[in-house]
């Protein structure tokens, strides 16, 4: 409730980008996970921009006058990130952004799974449109894609359910499951997903891309 996403999406991504919030799975994918014109009224509100609500929260979780975090990245530009900043200051919290290389990024969160508060990638960790079993994995306890380091016992079962799945409908059903706890329970902060633009030279014949029909997306969610 403390980041504008409307504001973030007309300004930082010169509105190229839906302002609406992301649960697991892209709005890309249709027909799978759970797109935002589905969420109920009341889910819609906990991701609206609402700081005096947001200064609420704090106060009922016990941090009236909010407290101090901070954010490791690799992202090489952390514009976004003090946008954030801005906004979580506003409401009491005062977030340190902690920018490593990628080879030091990858060691400290994916290899050493160090238990930081919050975690900024490049990849995305919402709106993924890569093949539904690896989107199970993103907040997979301790695999090396949860670079949120979630650890949710509930989030944990879908994993075995969807590699036991007997059909399409049955694997569709598991991820909406999914995607409903991931977007209730504010797992990862969605700061939406730009669209990610690749170019051929005209003389390349026979080829449509492929190798990016399905892809990860980039973005910089935490």
């Amino acid at each position: 409730m403390a980041v504008d996403l409307p504001t973030i999406a007309k300004t930082f991504y010169g509105g190229i980008v839906s302002p609406t919030p992301l649960s697991l799975t892209s709005n890309f994918l249709t027909g799978w996970g759970y797109p935002y014109s589905q969420w109920p009224q009341d889910l819609k509100d906990q991701y609206a921009y609402n700081p005096a609500q947001a200064k609420q929260l704090l106060a009922a979780a016990g941090y009236p006058s909010g407290f101090k975090t901070d954010v490791v990245t690799d992202a090489a530009d952390p514009s976004l990130l003090e946008i954030v900043k801005s906004y979580f200051a506003a409401v009491g919290v005062d977030m340190e952004i902690r920018t490593m290389d990628s080879t030091s990024w990858l060691a400290f969160v994916r290899t050493a799974h160090n238990r930081i508060r919050w975690s900024c990638v490049r990849g995305s960790s919402l709106g993924i449109s890569s093949d539904p079993i690896h989107q199970f994995m993103r907040f997979q306890t301790n695999y090396i894609s949860d670079t949120a380091m979630v650890s949710d016992p509930t989030f944990d079962t879908y994993y075995p359910k969807a590699m036991a799945a007997t059909s399409a409908d049955s694997m569709k059903q598991i991820l909406t499951d999914a995607n409903k706890y991931v977007a209730q329970q504010h797992l990862s902060i969605s700061l939406m997903l730009p669209m990610n633009e690749v170019l051929y030279q005209p003389w390349i014949f026979g080829y449509n891309g492929q190798s990016r029909a399905i892809s990860r997306g980039t973005a910089q969610p935490f």
